[in-house]
Order: C-alpha cells, then structure tokens, then sequence
C-alpha cells in the first residue's frame, strides 16, 4: 500500500511538474517523470530536457551517495560531483563573469552544493568561496549562511585564517 501511495505522490508531482512547465504528456514522460526517478540518462535524453537540472541532480545524487555504508567517503563521486559543478558553473557564467538572470536560482545551486562537496572534500577556502558566492546571489540562503558560519567558527578560512577546522572537530553539514 506504501508503495503505491508512494508512486501516486511521485506521478502527481510529476504530472504538475508538467503542466506547470507546458511539457505536456511528452514532457512529463520523456523528462519529468524520469528525471523523479533518478534516471538522469533517460531525462537528459529528452527533447524538452533542462541539461543543468539534469546534471544538477546528477551532481546532488553524487554528493549524498559519497558516504559509503561503512561511514568512509567515497572521494571518486565527490571528484565526480565538483568535476561536473565546475563544469555547469562555467557554462552559466559568460567570460566577462556575467550571468543572465533567468539562471541567477541555478547558480545558487550550483555554488552552494559545490561548497558541500568541497566541504566534505576538506577543501575549506574553497567551501568558504562557494558558500559566499551563495550568499551573493541570495543573501537568505541559510543553509549556506550555517555551513559557512560553522566552518569560520572551526578555524576554516575567513579573517580567521587557516584551511581546516580545529584539530579534533568536524565539520557540521547540511
């Protein structure tokens, strides 16, 4: 019973993904209901497919799949993940270092899930620079406003200085 109420959620979500967007019936099963169900291949493969979304998700999937069972990081899916966010951040902002507004909600995203990455990758300067850049864009973002707080207050970059938490503590994540 579970299950199908499960599906019904994630169809429902899907359909008004759908509509909201115009897909239509297409859309919806070419690109959103796949996109739902984590198959990013067949999502991206879509004529109506949002490649960042695509990647983004591809990205985020990536980052929370990094902590392996045994509590140990898998560093090859986090260099997967910060490879392909550095990747759609360059693509989302133009040379002269300008982007356009319509993508102003997916560099947020971009920025702040390459700060967690490079948190949990132990590159705290960069983490600071990603969770800054997060909060340029959108000064209410409070899980980039915590993270970026917990890393000052651990000895992480900043006018603190240093490059890695106080010995003996770890980093606090969202």
């Amino acid at each position: 019973m579970y299950k199908i109420a499960k599906g019904l959620g994630r169809l429902a979500l899907s359909l008004t993904i759908a509509c909201a967007f115009g897909y239509g019936f297409y859309g919806l099963v070419t690109y959103a209901w796949p996109l739902s169900h984590d198959r990013l291949g067949e999502a991206r493969a879509s004529l109506v497919a949002d490649e960042t979304e695509v990647l983004l998700n591809g990205a985020a999937k990536a980052y929370d799949e990094s902590i392996l069972p045994n509590g140990k990081v898998d560093k090859a899916r986090l260099a997967e993940a910060s490879r392909v966010l550095e990747v759609e951040l360059d693509k989302l902002i133009s040379q002269s270092g300008r982007y356009r507004l319509l993508d102003k909600s997916k560099l947020t995203r971009v920025y702040f899930l390459l700060g967690k990455v490079y948190q949990r990758q132990e590159k705290f300067d960069k983490a600071i620079d990603a969770y800054e850049n997060t909060l340029r864009l959108d000064p209410d973002h409070l899980p980039a406003k915590y993270n970026l707080e917990m890393l000052q207050m651990q000895g992480g970059g900043g006018d603190e200085g240093g490059s890695s938490p106080k010995k003996g503590q770890q980093p606090h994540k969202i």
